[in-house]
């Protein structure tokens, strides 16, 4: 911004006062001009977080419900794994491979968006607003941190099962996993086997509780509930899970918001 000298000498207060206003009047109008500019940026900037914020809550519903089926799988397969060893070592017989029967994927919650935004442009949302969001990405943590040591159980089980089959790797990899012996396993490793396998049936039962954690977190921020509210919504998401249906009746009774839906501070 210049400020240019008079173009013509002053002689006069007169003339002094008016210039001098004329000069502060345009630093205003530029100044009020260049905050305008700039509280229009910082608008959009918030308006493209939140949506952001949003479609990356919206994909973490959509991972919590997956990861809960593939968690409901995993636990009554290895549940009736263990079950088979414990009556096999009962009855004094060899005891039963149980192969896998359904896809047992998990998918790590989403957490770009955040991520990004705490560094530097967290700071453009409401703190309450910024709280409100918070608290699913600390419970996103939760359900990613075990995954570690999943993948170490997942591994145990894999090379105590090498030794369970008369073929190859890449003959395992065309037939599935039905082609285990578990008669060829030692007394030692059958008992690791059943550890590991009971291991990974606590794992799976915590996931399950943080996705479901996850999920009503998650739920509550998009719907504008508080801290204290996402806990009473939380017992009730659990209870709609174990007892009325599993991820069918989460989704019947609190359903994934469309996208395109106004999320609430855009309602107000």
């Amino acid at each position: 911004m210049e400020i240019h000298p008079p173009d013509h000498p002053i002689f006069t207060w007169k003339q002094f006062f008016i210039h001098m206003t004329t000069v502060c009047l345009g630093l205003l109008i530029a100044l009020g001009l260049e905050q305008g500019v700039e509280a229009l940026h910082r608008h959009h900037q918030r308006h493209q977080l939140e949506q952001d914020l949003r479609a990356e809550a919206i994909q973490n519903l959509r991972i919590a419900i997956y990861n809960l089926n593939g968690i409901d799988n995993w636990d009554s397969w290895q549940t009736q794994q263990v079950a088979e060893l414990d009556r096999a070592a009962a009855e004094g017989r060899s005891p039963h491979y149980i192969p896998t029967y359904a896809h047992l994927g998990y998918r790590l919650p989403s957490e770009a968006v955040w991520t990004v935004a705490q560094s530097g442009t967290l700071n453009l949302l409401p703190r309450t607003e910024a709280q409100q969001f918070a608290h699913p990405y600390s419970v996103a943590r939760f359900a990613a941190d075990d995954v570690p040591r999943l993948n170490l159980l997942l591994t145990e089980r894999g090379e105590i099962l090498d030794g369970a089959s008369s073929v190859s790797f890449q003959s395992r990899l065309a037939a599935g996993d039905s082609t285990y012996d578990l008669s060829r396993l030692s007394k030692e490793n059958l008992a690791h086997f059943r550890e590991v396998t009971a291991s990974i049936v606590a794992v799976a039962r915590r996931f399950e509780g943080e996705n479901i954690n996850l999920y009503a977190f998650t739920w509550g921020t998009l719907h504008g509930y508080s801290d204290d509210e996402n806990f009473v919504r939380r017992s009730e998401i659990f209870a709609t899970f174990r007892h009325d249906g599993g991820t069918a009746a989460i989704l019947k009774k609190f359903p994934i918001p469309d996208e395109n839906s106004a999320s609430p501070t855009e309602d107000k």
